[in-house]
């Protein structure tokens, strides 16, 4: 129990209490009379014969009413309320998850798990800003949503409007969870903060109150500091399952660019089995649909989720570009009960070939490519010069021999000397080396084997983080990728020449998986399927304008057009974005991004019962409620004010 206006009740108390005591233990002043006898009257009579102001303080069932009806209504003023969650602190901040496992809907009330955490955020808001007129003062409060990235809400302020309008205004994402951004978001808040004010308050942290289901990913990093305080108001059930998706994909079947092979995974986290329907439409038709439900088996504490995969296999989905995968029966969380992939368009691709390698120029022959260009080194030095954007116009360049002066636009696959790029560090002399590992899993190298890959001169290169390497060598990389600017390169820092490789199926595969990839980058940056809270980027023609997106949600929005790539995000909520755009010729373009919800701690619905922050135990605090004790204060007092009365005229009458 606290008091929100302590002092208010302690001056009323010392105000009242001591003039009432007087009035008991002061002598009465009477008229004189004159009688004929004082015999009947002695009780009466005997603070006369007392020669001092004063009396001794007799036992009154009266002034013991009295008191206590004052002692009341002091504590009636004092505003007693009893808490259950936190401290009165100086400064609260108030975290709430807006993250896809707080889209689960399994309150009693039929809320989303975010909805419950709002009413609570705003009912702990109203008990600690609930002081009234007679309150020293309200505590400073602050809201932070967080889900992937943090956003402060509202900043430090005590007008509760102000922090009511900001905690409903919080709105869900398909977002992973991440705490220890907004921790470190909190802190820095906290340390401007005290720049600013060096009372009290500012000395010691503000307890932090965390309303969340508790399925926070990063939990092991998210360390309170020193003396910071966290509390965490639990929402969600602990027996909640869930199933959904865990993948969704397609791929041209075999030679025949109409047939289309699609595949999804179906993943289970309840204990017992589900049997789930899949239906998959292309555009707004039906194309396949399970005839039976699917078993998928239930999880287990060794193996995780249940999952059972799902092929639908020579499909004809026409020219619909989009498709959506859609389980049945659903459940708390709809978010992962349904996922998008975009068909790439079957086209031949346009290329580009710049140096002299007969291999290669046989290798992109036999692709059959809708067009083919092919210029020595000079030839393409100068096209790039006259024009900036030259790479813009072919689906990938494959350069071979010295390298160009930039690759900061287009699509590139780099064979000799890297050009100077961010991230790329040359260092030693060339020489020679093997392949002593890959990356078998992309796509770049599926079905590549790369054991008799020796390369006689190799450019030694140290890649940063933003390089990924695909063929790891003895000494330094083999073949790396990475963005480039607004463009993205395959690197193989040694000419085909110097190598074995030609002679090699590997080879083959390697170079025209290459570039398939980097064709696909020409339509998103990225992977056909990104995660929610990652940014679209789209790679569009050339004299392309007025480029625009539009969410599963809400009205379309411009997008971020700089040097042929357009930018918007991040995209919080899952679903299939909208791209739009006007071409050369003045017409309507438009392709489409799939956004999956497909992260397994996310999709993992089941509130656990306690939370571990950085080997730091906290229990679920059970909501954040309070009971205001002033108004039970109030009514007492007005009954023994009726029996204070009651008593008074009783012995009045006698």
């Amino acid at each position: 129990m606290s008091l929100l206006s302590p002092l208010a009740g302690l001056v009323l108390l010392a105000s009242v209490v001591v003039p009432l005591v007087s009035l008991y233990v002061l002598r009465l002043h009477r008229e004189r009379r004159t009688v004929s006898s004082t015999l009947a009257w002695e009780r009466r009579t005997e603070d006369l014969r007392a020669n001092v102001p004063f009396q001794r303080l007799r036992p009154s069932l009266l002034l013991l009413l009295q008191l206590l009806l004052l002692a009341l209504l002091a504590l009636a003023v004092a505003q007693p309320v009893l808490r259950g969650l936190g401290t009165a602190a100086g400064r609260t901040i108030l975290m709430i998850d807006a993250s896809a496992s707080m889209a689960t809907r399994d309150e009693v009330s039929g809320q989303t798990r975010l909805e419950r955490a709002r009413a609570l955020a705003v009912e702990r808001a109203r008990a600690l800003q609930g002081g009234g007129l007679l309150a020293l003062s309200a505590p400073e409060i602050m809201v932070i949503a967080f889900a992937q990235s943090p956003q402060v809400v509202v900043p430090f302020t005590t007008s509760l409007a102000r922090i009511e309008q900001g905690i409903e205004a919080v709105s869900q994402t398909d977002e992973r969870t991440c705490l220890a951004p907004a921790l470190e978001l909190a802190r820095a808040h906290q340390a401007g903060r005290r720049g600013e004010d060096e009372g009290a308050a500012s000395a010691s942290p503000a307890v932090i109150e965390l309303f969340s289901d508790g399925a926070i990913g990063d939990a092991a990093e998210a360390t309170p500091r020193g003396r910071e305080s966290v509390v965490w108001s639990r929402v969600g059930r602990a027996d909640t399952a869930n199933t959904g998706l865990s993948a969704a994909g397609c791929e041209r079947a075999g030679e025949d660019a109409d047939g289309l092979d699609t595949f999804a995974a179906l993943r289970n986290f309840g204990a017992t089995p589900a049997g789930l329907r899949l239906e998959l439409r292309a555009g707004s038709r039906v194309v396949a649909v399970t005839p039976q439900p699917v078993q998928v088996p239930g999880a287990s504490a060794t193996q995780g989720a249940g999952e059972r995969r799902v092929v639908f296999a020579d499909l004809d989905v026409g020219s619909e570009r989009l498709l959506r995968w859609t389980v049945s029966p659903g459940d708390a969380l709809a978010a992962d009960d349904v996922a998008h992939a975009v068909v790439r368009q079957a086209r031949p691709l346009r290329l580009a070939l710049v140096g002299q390698d007969d291999s290669l120029r046989s290798l992109l022959e036999a692709l059959s490519p809708a067009s083919l260009v092919t210029l020595d080194v000079a030839g393409g030095v100068e096209a790039m010069r006259k024009d900036p954007g030259w790479a813009d116009g072919f689906d990938a360049v494959v350069w071979v021999g010295d390298p160009p002066a930039a690759v900061d636009r287009g699509r590139w696959l780099l064979f000799g000397r890297p050009p100077a790029m961010p991230g790329l560090h040359p260092f030693g002399e060339p020489g020679r080396d093997f392949a002593r590992a890959w990356r078998t899993e992309h796509p770049t190298l599926r079905q590549c084997n790369l054991n008799e890959l020796v390369v006689q001169r190799v450019h030694r290169l140290a890649a940063e983080s933003g390089w990924t390497t695909l063929i790891e060598g003895g000494r330094s990389p083999l073949a790396l990728a990475g963005r480039t600017g607004a463009g993205f390169a395959i690197v193989c820092p040694f000419e085909p020449g110097d190598s074995n490789w030609p002679f090699q199926r590997s080879f083959v595969n390697f170079t025209a998986q290459s570039l398939e990839l980097l064709a696909g980058l020409g339509e998103v940056a990225g992977e056909t399927s990104i995660e929610p809270g990652e940014m679209i980027r789209v790679r569009l023609p050339d004299r392309a304008t007025q480029p625009m997106v539009q969410p599963p949600l809400g009205a379309a929005e411009p997008m971020v057009f700089r040097e042929g790539e357009a930018a918007w995000g991040p995209a919080r909520r899952a679903g299939a974005y909208r791209i739009s755009w006007t071409d050369a010729r003045g017409q309507s373009a438009e392709r489409w991004v799939a956004v999956n919800l497909l992260d397994e701690a996310e999709c993992r619905v089941a509130a656990p019962e306690r939370l571990s922050l950085g080997g730091q135990r906290i229990e679920a605090g059970g909501g954040s409620t309070t009971l205001e004790i002033w108004p039970f204060a109030l009514a007492l007092a007005v009954a023994l004010l009726l029996l204070e009365w009651w008593v008074y005229h009783q012995r009045a009458a006698r």
